[in-house]
């Protein structure tokens, strides 16, 4: 199968998202939510088995756990999950981690959330798409493009 290019005139479909992306002052905000893509990566298996970014306001890192248990056993963590994040971050950084309790615990008082939820989309909706954008020759392009679907495809509102 022949791949197919596209001319988009002067600008490129990069620079295209970069402009906006600055235009609209969001360059600090996606980096702060690579996070998400990529949480598994950053931290540790026992972490990312409890701990799951919730949202992030004015630079502070919500994280949704399982119980009150772990938020309290995170809470020991916290210096060293900043330290984790903010060596990741290119543009950004996060001020503090936050903890709230997760639905699985009807018992626990939680914190009431606000914005959106992210949920992030499956393997399979992510092979998905990357299916669809294989066409796109520029390997950067390719990246930036999944890291703004998987972004717009996670925030839920409820």
């Amino acid at each position: 199968m022949r791949k197919r290019t596209y001319n988009y005139g002067d600008q490129s479909l990069k620079a295209t998202f970069a402009g906006i992306i600055r235009d609209k002052d969001w360059e600090k905000k996606f980096d702060q939510h690579r996070v998400f893509a990529n949480w598994s990566e950053l931290v540790d298996k026992e972490t990312a088995k409890y701990a799951r970014p919730l949202k992030i306001s004015n630079d502070v890192l919500w994280l949704e756990v399982d119980n009150s248990a772990w938020a309290q056993q995170f809470q020991f963590k916290k210096l060293e999950l900043l330290e984790i994040l903010n060596d990741y971050l290119r543009l950004s950084y996060f001020s503090d981690i936050r903890f709230t309790v997760g639905e699985s615990t009807e018992s626990e008082t939680k914190i009431e959330q606000q914005g959106p939820r992210m949920v992030p989309p499956t393997s399979q909706e992510i092979e998905q798409f990357e299916k669809q954008i294989e066409f796109i020759e520029d390997e950067e392009i390719r990246k930036a493009m999944t890291r703004l679907w998987y972004v717009s495809k996670a925030v839920r509102r409820e």
